[in-house]
């Protein structure tokens, strides 16, 4: 059967994964990343990392809390006063998100200080690959793969098979980009014909608010 749509592209391709990959997987449509709603985010998780917090959800990552986790996560030891000063907060106000993330178990605090847990022990999402979904108009995907950068190294388009002049202009501007290629047909799935340059996940706000959302998941499938 001929893809007719966009939305049958997604679809298709959404089940192909879904029967191609273990359950340490899960599949987003149309997730507000904060630049863009991206037609496919596929995330790749460490079960065992789930597995010792799966009773912690505690709801939404506030986007303050995120902005947080993404500011400790690359230091160590950082003091109260500099974290308020760099957030432009008030010690209330900081003492309530830090109780939101020490009762999630993100962070450790000591008298002052405050630190993000290692990463290992608390960063579920090993991979967030990102498609852009189009019948036709691929510039406009690899324009909207592009921006979805920001947030992910694994970036692709996604459309139908291409071939010929077509299919070497798609492929050299998305090398040019940095970005993936990925061809779907329903009879023979999902052909890389590219992969982006850069591959793993990358410590934004995005990712944070993403990994505490994994929690709901897991709640839902012990529940």
């Amino acid at each position: 059967m001929t893809i007719q749509t966009e939305e049958e592209l997604v679809n298709s391709f959404v089940n192909y994964t879904h029967e191609k990959n273990n359950k340490s997987t899960i599949l987003y449509r149309e997730v507000q990343t904060g630049y863009g709603r991206p037609d496919v985010l596929h995330i790749e998780y460490n079960e065992n990392v789930l597995n010792k917090r799966k009773m912690s959800y505690h709801g939404p990552l506030s986007t303050l809390a995120a902005h947080m986790m993404t500011y400790l996560a690359e230091r160590r030891w950082v003091s109260m006063e500099k974290v308020s000063k760099q957030f432009d907060i008030k010690n209330g106000k900081l003492l309530i998100i830090l109780e939101d993330l020490l009762s999630r178990g993100l962070i450790v605090k000591n008298e002052h200080l405050i630190k993000s847990k290692p990463r290992n022990e608390i960063l579920a999402i090993k991979r967030l690959g990102v498609y852009e979904a189009k019948l036709y108009q691929w510039k406009e995907a690899i324009n909207q793969a592009e921006r979805n950068l920001w947030f992910t190294n694994d970036s692709y388009i996604l459309m139908p098979i291409k071939r010929g002049k077509l299919k070497n202009n798609i492929y050299n501007e998305c090398k040019s980009r940095g970005i993936g290629v990925g061809f779907f047909n329903e009879e023979t799935g999902l052909d890389i014909l590219l992969k982006p340059v850069r591959s793993g996940v990358i410590n934004t706000p995005f990712l944070w608010t993403i990994n505490e959302e994994l929690w709901k998941e897991q709640l839902y499938e012990y529940n």
